[in-house]
């Protein structure tokens, strides 16, 4: 399926509008007097979306997702960061602060000690250890990984909304988003349409390909179909591979072309870091303008 042409703007907006209607608590308006036509003003919190409610943006914030961490600091968020998850590395900055585990092993003692008003993580977190960490007094915010542009967006958003309110939340969302949506608008707009597969991984008897439902599918849908259309499975033996013959394939950059060529020797082959597509940020936009510069017709 072809990526469907949309501004984050726009996806900020659809979101907010729904995080902020009268059927989920939507903080009181202020009203103006009759006699101006200026639009009535919202007030910055409560701010609300998924059952979540925020009265006011959290002081401190830890993250056990490398995404989530990126996220932050791209929101201009890295003040109030406090703590990250031990496989956070970037930015450099990030490597400073305190390690606090993963969502499979936090180190709840750690976190209790550092005691952020929120942690968010992506990833299932032990309900046992959620319990603790309220007792303790530390909200824990999970968020849904993405598997499209749309979620990725949302992810921005909902961020921007717990930590700028109602009345700025979409602004500091569209400008973190602004090079990634122009990447994509722009890669749209070049009317490139390959058929291609997207090698993850290579195996003894055929490779690991990213199926139809994952981020990276989604994303490189702007140049053209995904032919391995599968959403429950990644694995692709060598007989199935004969079948697919695509135009292109897209492929982690620890990959041997030589692993690639015995499958389908004819395509064209772009290779990138893989790990942009499992760690999800406006960083993409490299990948997006890279391959786009390589297929440009």
């Amino acid at each position: 399926m072809r990526f469907l042409r949309i501004a984050a703007a726009a996806v900020c907006a659809a979101l907010l509008l729904t995080a902020c209607g009268d059927e989920i608590g939507a903080p009181p308006e202020k009203t103006t007097s009759p006699a101006t036509d200026a639009p009535p003003i919202r007030d910055p919190y409560p701010i609300s979306f998924d059952n979540e409610t925020f009265d006011s943006a959290p002081a401190t914030v830890a993250s056990l997702s490398p995404s989530v961490t990126e996220i932050l600091y791209e929101l201009g968020l890295s003040d109030r960061l406090v703590g990250v998850s031990d496989f956070c590395d970037y930015p450099d900055a990030a490597e400073n602060l305190k390690k606090l585990g993963s969502p499979a092993k936090p180190d709840i003692e750690a976190i209790t000690e550092l005691a952020p008003e929120l942690l968010v993580v992506q990833s299932p977190i032990a309900e046992t250890d959620i319990l603790r960490l309220r007792q303790a007094g530390t909200r824990v915010l999970s968020l849904e990984q993405p598997a499209s542009y749309g979620m990725l967006c949302d992810v921005y958003m909902k961020l921007s909304m717990i930590f700028f309110g109602s009345n700025d939340c979409s602004d500091v969302c569209a400008s973190a988003l602004s090079g990634l949506n122009d990447a994509m608008n722009s890669a749209q707009g070049k009317g490139i349409s390959k058929s291609f597969v997207i090698v993850e991984a290579v195996s003894g008897e055929g490779l690991m390909l990213s199926p139809e439902n994952s981020l990276g599918a989604n994303m490189l849908s702007v140049f053209g179909s995904n032919l391995w259309a599968r959403t429950d499975e990644y694995y692709a033996s060598a007989e199935e591979l004969y079948d697919l013959a695509p135009d292109v394939v897209f492929c982690d950059s620890g990959i041997d072309r030589d692993d690639i060529r015995k499958h389908f020797p004819y395509a064209d082959i772009i290779k990138f870091d893989f790990e942009r597509f499992e760690r999800p940020s406006a960083r993409l936009a490299e990948v997006i303008n890279t391959c786009a510069e390589e297929l440009k017709e």
